[in-house]
């Protein structure tokens, strides 16, 4: 059936609608969700509305229950909302969401995860701050970077990582205590230019803020697998470069 703000009373009859998230019968939840859905489809004022008032925590009730069917349609719809340049700021409007966010990033289902990770990086394009202050997604993020079978999932977990290691210095340090060099050994010997070329970055940014990690062995480690079988030319510059600067510091 054809869902509309027509149908559902005008904008009023949304708060109805999203009420009905709140049933244990997830055919339920899954009927509503496609009706959320198709009403958010008419644009950004009844988009809007959906997340006004409770509806966030609506949405973010489902992503609790597990049900991966319909945390698929939460999840797509998050993505559409973060195409829209007045909206996408409510997804983190509130650290209570943070939680919820890396439910997604963690789940076992690739669909979830490719959304949220669309979802963070269209965030993250407009306005990095709104996703580097959540330091707790970084270790979820690792772990999708080093141990996930999906490239799309892997190329995006490492180009939000890129935003976290030109944060602050806290950023930084997580990354590095959750284990973001053995994650980019692991992945950035592999003939993918795109994920060389990020960790490059990443491995740059780490040791220009800190020049003392170059003497490391896994950085250095890394530094010279990259640039050894590298096939993105900037990323092999990049890595020769730190390299040069760390033999430079240790002369000193």
């Amino acid at each position: 059936a054809v869902v509309s703000t027509q149908s559902t009373g005008e904008l009023g009859g949304i708060s109805t609608l999203m009420f009905a998230l709140h049933s244990s019968d997830n055919h339920i939840v899954r009927e509503t969700l496609l009706a959320v859905c198709q009403l958010a489809e008419e644009g950004e004022e009844v988009m809007g509305t959906i997340l006004a008032e409770n509806g966030m925590d609506d949405l973010c009730k489902v992503v609790a229950s597990g049900h991966v069917e319909t945390v698929r349609l939460v999840a797509g719809l998050f993505l559409d909302v973060s195409f829209s340049d007045t909206l996408r700021g409510e997804l983190l409007k509130h650290r209570k969401y943070v939680p919820y966010f890396e439910r997604m990033v963690k789940c076992s289902d690739v669909t979830v995860q490719q959304l949220s990770l669309q979802t963070l990086e269209m965030m993250a394009l407009s306005s990095p701050e709104s996703v580097t202050t959540h330091t707790s997604l970084i270790p979820a993020l690792v772990k999708n970077l080093s141990v996930s079978g999906d490239i799309d999932v892997r190329t995006i977990s490492s180009k939000l990582l890129l935003y976290f290691s030109e944060a602050a210095e806290e950023a930084r340090n997580i990354l590095i205590d959750s284990g973001i060099i053995l994650a980019l050994t692991r992945v950035a010997g592999a003939p993918d230019n795109i994920i060389q070329n990020i960790s490059a970055h990443i491995l740059r940014t780490l040791a220009t803020n800190d020049r003392s990690l170059m003497g490391e062995e896994g950085m250095e480690g890394l530094a010279r697998l990259i640039r050894s079988a590298a096939v993105d030319q900037e990323a092999w510059i990049i890595c020769d470069q730190l390299l040069m600067r760390g033999h430079e510091d240790s002369d000193v």
